[in-house]
């Protein structure tokens, strides 16, 4: 695989250069973060206009899927589409994973029915 890879052209390599230049002279992101609702298990910001961001928060259990969570979750994104302002919205993990899956602690003290 690596013996197919090519040099980069000079004109590559030109462009490459002005946007790390770009990069470093651009500036920082800012973010809001929402205060109206304290969650235990997800953050929430406004990364941008118009940008509604829900951030997984379960860093230990790899963002493992739990009750708790989900119920943050689904009332996070309630207040959000109530919110005329927000036209997007974007749903991330924190740190090492987006999500680990179900969360199989949980899971096991649970009655099969």
């Amino acid at each position: 695989m690596l013996s197919t890879l090519r040099p980069a052209s000079s004109s590559t390599a030109a462009c490459l250069r002005s946007f790390r230049a770009y990069r470093q002279a651009s500036t920082p992101i800012r973010v809001r973060f929402m205060t109206t609702t304290q969650y235990e298990f997800i953050l929430t910001s406004r990364p941008a206009d118009g940008v509604g961001q829900i951030t997984l928060n379960r860093p230990k259990a790899l963002n493992a899927l739990s009750t708790p969570l989900f119920t943050e979750l689904n009332a996070a994104l309630k207040e959000f589409d109530e919110d005329e302002s927000v036209r997007a919205l974007v749903l991330t993990g924190s740190d090492r994973a987006f999500a680990a899956g179900a969360d199989i602690k949980e899971m096991k003290d649970k009655q099969c029915e």
